[in-house]
């Protein structure tokens, strides 16, 4: 990692951190399905205080491996539509400006309002293509879409689809996707379970409200008693237990909500309704309530009891 610019800009990652992508090329004559990796092998360059264009931004070569260990040969030509492989974090608004105002590409448009991903698409009709370097039999179209991951800016998806300008068929397409962070793609919103609603009486203590949430990438929730925040946390693996208790409450009804996020930001809810009353004698079926009846025995056999003592002392 490196100490921010003047302009908010640092990397967001080391020099001799490895990135693992799998990559697709189909083509004439070519077609690859493969995992890849991409490193540097030198320190990171140094920032420039001051950036007024991209061409500014630094960069230093990377190595593009096979996971056997091979390096790419000239199929790494697939890249040449990107324009970075990493950026520096810290000024995504910066980096859009320079990127609008630079760009030497057709239909140049920014995809910026991801909160995990910033990246850029365009769309050129005058490429021309040649198979031998020299005779130029068709032009075609190219689609390039780029993204960086914001935490720490480097590449995670890469396409290139191309089309016969004329015939308006495709005639190849490369991918490269970053692997290992597909929390932050991730568009599966969590599961929480439902607990009963609970009754008690006011002054009863040992009272709480247990959730269970599931996710494959947990992070956060909160807990709203009557829509105000009364608790957050940590949630730290699917299928935790996340308890309340809710005893101390006042004659009335309320209403506890829990809230879980995951790494991305989706969400799920649940409410638990919480009623505390009075203690109040229950009559049910037109019988007494069976605690309550033998109360009233014992106390009519007692009453019983101190009568016979008193007539036997007359």
């Amino acid at each position: 990692m490196s100490a921010q610019t003047d302009q908010g800009f640092e990397w967001g990652f080391a020099y001799d951190d490895e990135f693992h992508f799998m990559m697709h090329l189909d083509g004439d004559n070519i077609q690859i399905d493969e995992e890849i990796y991409i490193e540097l092998h030198d320190p990171l360059p140094v920032i420039p205080d001051s950036m007024d264009n991209w061409t500014d931004i630094p960069w230093q070569t990377v190595y593009v491996f096979y996971a056997n260990g091979t390096e790419l040969g000239i199929e790494v030509l697939a890249f040449v539509a990107m324009y970075n492989v990493y950026l520096p974090i810290g000024n995504w608004e910066l980096l859009s400006t320079l990127a609008q105002n630079t760009h030497e590409v057709e239909n140049f448009t920014l995809d910026t309002e991801d909160p995990f991903f910033w990246g850029y698409s365009w769309e050129d009709d005058n490429w021309e293509r040649s198979d031998d370097g020299a005779t130029i039999y068709s032009n075609y179209t190219l689609q390039v879409h780029v993204a960086y991951l914001k935490l720490d800016g480097y590449l995670t998806h890469y396409s290139v689809d191309s089309y016969n300008t004329t015939t308006l068929e495709k005639t190849g397409e490369i991918t490269l996707e970053r692997l290992d962070i597909e929390q932050y793609s991730d568009t599966t919103a969590p599961s929480i379970d439902h607990p009963f609603d609970i009754e008690y009486p006011i002054g009863q203590f040992g009272n709480n409200i247990t959730w269970h949430a599931t996710d494959d990438y947990p992070s956060s929730y909160e807990i709203l008693l009557d829509g105000t925040l009364n608790r957050s946390g940590l949630w730290n693996s699917t299928g935790e237990a996340i308890t309340i208790v809710i005893d101390g409450l006042s004659l009335g009804e309320y209403n506890y909500t829990l809230v879980v996020y995951d790494i991305r930001g989706n969400s799920d809810s649940d409410e638990v309704m919480v009623t505390v009353h009075t203690q109040i004698v229950t009559i049910v079926d037109g019988f007494l309530n069976p605690w309550l009846y033998a109360i009233i025995l014992t106390g009519v056999a007692t009453i019983a009891i101190v009568i016979v003592l008193f007539l036997r002392r007359r």
